[in-house]
Formats: structure tokens, sequence, C-alpha cells
């Protein structure tokens, strides 16, 4: 059986040694985690929405551009209350 992939938003630059993690969308913009297991999570059909977003509220187009393969990190772990819906 194949299993889901979704996606871990990885911001480098902002935390030197473990990059911050999305954690939350707000009005304002995002909240950002350190720990793995409390990042939020979307699916691959949602990276396109989330780049929207990302844009809007600031991101660097460096950290959204597609060759920044590092920013969007594929997973099947997805703890319970991290998966965003769009």
């Amino acid at each position: 059986m194949k299993r889901k992939k979704y996606y871990i938003i990885w911001i480098e630059g902002l935390e030197y040694k473990g990059g911050e993690k999305i954690k939350n969308i707000t009005d304002r913009g995002f909240d950002y985690t350190l720990e793995m297991t409390k990042a939020l999570r979307i699916r691959e059909r949602d990276i396109p929405l989330m780049k929207n977003l990302m844009k809007r509220f600031g991101i660097a187009d460096w950290v959204i551009n597609e060759s920044s393969s590092r920013t969007f990190i594929p997973t099947s772990y997805v703890p319970k209350g991290t998966l965003y819906k769009f």
C-alpha cells in the first residue's frame, strides 16, 4: 500500500541550528516552532495555496521558489492536529 505524502514547511534562515517550521497560520502571518512533531503539515495538492499565503505574508521569494527544495519537506507522519485544511 502506498503511503500518503504530506509536507512540512521549513523556513531556512530564521534559526541557524534547526530551522524554524511553520506551526500555525494566523491572520497576521505564521507562528513557528523548532519541534518537528509540532510542525504544520499540508497535502501535496495544497503547496500552491501555501506558496500564495507565504508570498502574502512576506516570506522571501528565494524560500518559496521551486529551486528551494528544502522548504517543503516530505513526510508520511502526521501527528494529530498538525494537518492544515485549506
